[in-house]
Order: structure tokens, then C-alpha cells, then sequence
């Protein structure tokens, strides 16, 4: 589909609270994510509880910072809803976006399981994992909770300003 031609109307949900207030929790938790990765990095030689996911006597086991495109894609597919009345969302791709942020969610649980399955029994949990776990669950919440059903459908111009018809 082109797109729409000066004058041309769009269609646009209408998010309500409860959509503007998912978008804000899923992108805060991709930054959460983001943020975990980098202070991981920061902290690569040396123990931090709160960004390994694991430790024995010799070994702490972190997220590797190959982990960035993550959260950086789950920002970028998340559909761009501020927490802000009066605002629209454009509805071509937003179901698709949807979806796709949801898997990227999927993805980095089935990541966080598989990295923690593969430890043996020396190695004790720190605070990392959980926090990563229940940041990636969080995550996946919000952006399902953000799913359109319920929501007005309006036209919109290319100014983002609703449109009677």
C-alpha cells in the first residue's frame, strides 16, 4: 500500500489508557534490558550480582553484550504509542509489529533458559537472572496487553490530526 497522498486520510486506532500505558511499560522494559547488557559490559571482569545471571568459584556468567540487537529490535518493532492522550497509531502493520515484538520477547526467554539449563549444579543464580526473567515476562505482558482489540478506529492526515468522515 502507497503512502497517503497529501489530503489522503489514514486509518489509526485510538489507543486508550490501557494501550498507552502497555507501550510505556514494554519500552521501559526493553531499556531496562538495554541498560542490564551495558552494565554488564561495564562490570565484564568482575562480580556484580545485579547483572550476572550466575556464579560459581570460578566463573561468573553474564549476557553476553552480542545480546544488544535484542532489546534494540524489540524498540524498534514496538508500535510507537506515548503515553499521551489525544495521540494515534497508525493501524497498517500494528498487529504485524505486534507479533514480531512479541516473538523478539519469546526469543530472549527461550535465550535466558537455554544460557541457565546449560550450567551445572556449581553455580548459583544471582540477581541478574531474575531480574532479566521478570523483565522479559513484563515485557512480554505489555506488549500483548497492547493488542487492539477494543479500540476505536479512526481516520487520520498525514499530520496525525483526526479526521471526520
Amino acid at each position: 500500500m502507497p503512502r497517503a497522498e497529501p489530503g489522503q486520510l489514514r486509518e489509526a486506532y485510538l489507543p486508550n489508557r490501557r494501550v498507552r500505558l502497555a507501550s510505556d511499560v514494554a519500552s521501559a522494559c526493553a531499556i531496562v534490558l538495554l541498560g542490564g547488557l551495558l552494565g554488564s559490559g561495564f562490570t565484564w571482569g568482575e562480580r556484580a550480582a545485579a547483572f550476572d545471571l550466575a556464579a560459581s568459584d570460578l566463573q561468573v556468567v553474564k549476557l553476553g553484550l552480542g545480546y544488544l540487537a535484542g532489546p534494540l529490535m524489540i524498540l524498534a518493532s514496538l508500535p510507537l504509542v506515548l503515553g499521551r492522550s489525544r495521540q494515534v497509531a497508525l493501524k497498517r502493520h500494528f498487529r504485524a509489529r505486534l507479533v514480531l515484538a512479541a516473538l523478539l520477547w519469546v526469543a530472549g526467554l527461550v535465550i535466558l533458559i537455554a544460557k541457565l539449563a546449560d550450567l551445572d549444579d556449581s553455580y548459583t543464580l544471582r540477581a541478574g537472572a531474575y531480574v532479566t526473567a521478570a523483565t522479559l515476562i513484563v515485557g512480554l505482558a505489555a506488549t500483548l496487553a497492547m493488542w487492539p482489540s477494543g479500540l476505536r478506529t479512526v481516520k487520520v492526515d498525514r499530520a496525525g490530526l483526526v479526521r471526520e468522515t
